[in-house]
């Protein structure tokens, strides 16, 4: 090799060089590895919306399941319901039959409310409560004193009682003549809402919300806003639309029972243990009175309020139907006509449930 081409290439120049090629390798990483990253984001996005939809896809599926699981709980309760027609616990049990449809349908004959029947099918289950109707004060048919009951024991000072007993009634009754705490329809309250006054009955408890001064805290009420503080029950679980006004002893709670005047705590605790039967037993066939005359002879409940009462009537039967498949529920709750011979469902509501 000739001096010159050392020269050449040991010269400044043959540094210069190098360095440009280490240089461009450099950038050539840079520019992959940029990639790299790219590509794994695409491949993470993808994956992430593949399960994204995964999971759609089977959560759909599932509130599918138990929406049918809901319908098939109704359809169960039909059957129950037309078993009750022609129970008694003077015929014994077929032999095959289910005990616990056998003891149910006798309770519902009797009048009695059914909660928490609950069945297995395929991958999920539903459960149905069977709550006649009866078992409620009738929102149309409260006197005064009644609503003061309601309201008394919802917790609503007794400053408010007056108006939202005048406001209800101007709601109901026909006419433009107001009370004096009461309000009609060209008060400010409905005319903002674009609604007047119904001059009706009430067809829903849900239409208590349409009431000046009947908010939704008041009708369904309220969680405990802070620790220590006690949950305030909405009037809507004691009241209905449905029956002759005359509460069913033998469906009825503690809660409802205290908004009838003369009746305490006492009278109420009694009411509950005797309905266990004979056996002092809750959830066997003996369960329930058979008549009002058993009521006066075991219990306080005082004889000048008989005509309050009944202790069978369940002509209208609230269900409740909850499907569940997996931790994805449905909710249907209807309230269905027993006639002497056939069922027929008058109200009809779905949706989610926890």
């Amino acid at each position: 090799m000739s001096a010159r081409e050392t020269r050449l290439r040991t010269g400044p120049g043959a540094g210069v060089s190098r360095r440009g090629a280490r240089g461009r390798a450099g950038s050539a990483l840079i520019v992959v590895l940029w990639v790299l990253m790219i590509l794994a984001l695409l491949v993470g996005s993808l994956a992430f919306d593949m399960q994204l939809e995964s999971n759609l896809t089977g959560y759909q599926r599932s509130q599918l399941q138990a929406k049918q699981l809901a319908r098939a709980g109704i359809e169960w309760a039909r059957y129950l319901l037309n078993r009750s027609l022609t129970a008694t616990a003077q015929l014994p049990m077929q032999t095959g039959d289910d005990e616990a449809v056998y003891r149910n349908a006798i309770h519902l004959a009797r009048g009695l409310a059914v909660t928490n029947v609950v069945r297995e099918l395929g991958t999920g289950r539903f459960r149905v409560d069977f709550i006649p109707e009866q078992a409620f004060r009738n929102v149309n048919q409260l006197a005064d004193q009644d609503w003061q009951n309601v309201l008394g024991r919802a917790g609503v000072p007794a400053e408010q009682w007056p108006a939202l007993i005048d406001c209800f009634k101007d709601y109901i009754e026909v006419g433009e003549d107001h009370r004096i705490n009461g309000a009609k329809s060209d008060d400010p309250f409905y005319q903002e809402r674009g609604y007047g006054i119904k001059g009706a009955l009430l067809d829903t408890v849900a239409e208590l919300l349409m009431i000046k001064g009947f908010t939704r805290e008041l009708v369904y009420g309220r969680r405990a806003i802070q620790p220590g503080d006690l949950p305030q029950p909405g009037i809507a679980s004691w009241l209905t639309v449905w029956g002759d006004g005359k509460l069913n002893l033998n469906a009825t709670s503690p809660d409802v029972m205290m908004t009838i005047t003369g009746i305490d705590e006492a009278v109420t605790s009694d009411i509950i243990e005797r309905r266990k039967g004979l056996d002092g037993v809750e959830d066997t066939v003996d369960d329930g009175f058979s008549n009002l005359n058993e009521v006066f002879a075991f219990t306080r409940l005082p004889p000048v309020l008989q005509g309050l009462f009944s202790v069978n009537e369940h002509r209208y039967m609230r269900v409740v139907a909850v499907g569940a498949c997996g931790d994805v529920y449905s909710r249907i709750q209807c309230v269905m006509l027993l006639g002497s011979r056939n069922i027929r469902i008058i109200l009809w509501q779905e949706g989610d449930a926890p």
